[in-house]
């Protein structure tokens, strides 16, 4: 996969304003490809074409959890627990039926990864509680921005998904015992230079976007510029005598 930085400078080459004039910055390339490969993607996910991609998802390592009341993620009167993330997740994608994660998985004692848990809404899991059964499954959901756990004693949590956002350094690299040592280079990695989770054959539809947009932007800005007087001299203002 290409770097971030990569990207911006491609999307720089596909025309002469692009590269040349400050008015563009890098960062407003940079956040232009993520608002158009996002859309492509949820696009290619919503048509199924994206699920089984390995180059889509970040994973997350270990996301802590504590036990909290059920009630504090739904209207159920009843005193059982579950477990939350201590902190709430970056923003995760939203195909047309569930989010794009592709999976979370329990984390064994050496630190490897042990069971997938099953994705499920919380009002099934309420009224999975309902029926007379043994719930030996694990299940897991989204609410209010945080990842619960049918499971009160689970500890942490792996997570591989599609997160609109960059995921910060400090949570990609935890400190919160899931093994694993990472340099100071690989956690001080400016975004711009980490790899961008865009499927290859996607590439080139996104910088097409991205220039179209940014050009539109330009020309825009230039016009605005113009009307109110880039020589510092508002168009509406008399001579002086």
């Amino acid at each position: 996969m290409a770097t971030l930085r990569k990207l911006v400078s491609d999307v720089r080459a596909t025309h002469k304003i692009l590269s040349t004039d400050a008015l563009i910055t890098d960062r407003a390339i940079a956040s232009e490809i993520r608002n158009q490969s996002q859309m492509l993607i949820k696009r290619e996910t919503n048509l199924r074409k994206l699920w089984a991609s390995d180059t889509l998802y970040t994973t997350i390592p270990c996301l802590e959890m504590k036990e909290v009341p059920i009630s504090e993620c739904c209207d159920y009167a009843d005193d059982c627990t579950v477990s939350r993330t201590i902190n709430k997740l970056p923003r995760i994608a939203e195909g047309n039926y569930q989010y794009v994660i592709q999976g979370v998985y329990s984390i064994d004692a050496m630190g490897g990864q042990g069971t997938k848990l099953k994705e499920i809404t919380i009002n099934r899991y309420l009224n999975l509680l309902k029926l007379p059964v043994v719930k030996n499954d694990y299940y897991f959901w989204i609410s209010n921005g945080y990842l619960y756990v049918n499971n009160p004693l689970l500890k942490a949590v792996r997570m591989a998904a599609f997160f609109e956002e960059d995921v910060p350094s400090e949570v990609l690299y935890p400190e919160c015992g899931c093994g694993g040592d990472v340099s100071d280079e690989e956690f001080c990695i400016n975004p711009l230079d980490k790899e961008y989770a865009l499927p290859g054959y996607l590439e080139s539809s996104t910088l097409g976007l991205v220039s179209q947009k940014l050009l539109a932007t330009y020309f825009q800005i230039k016009t605005d510029m113009t009307q109110e007087g880039i020589d510092g001299q508002s168009p509406n203002a008399q001579p002086t005598q």
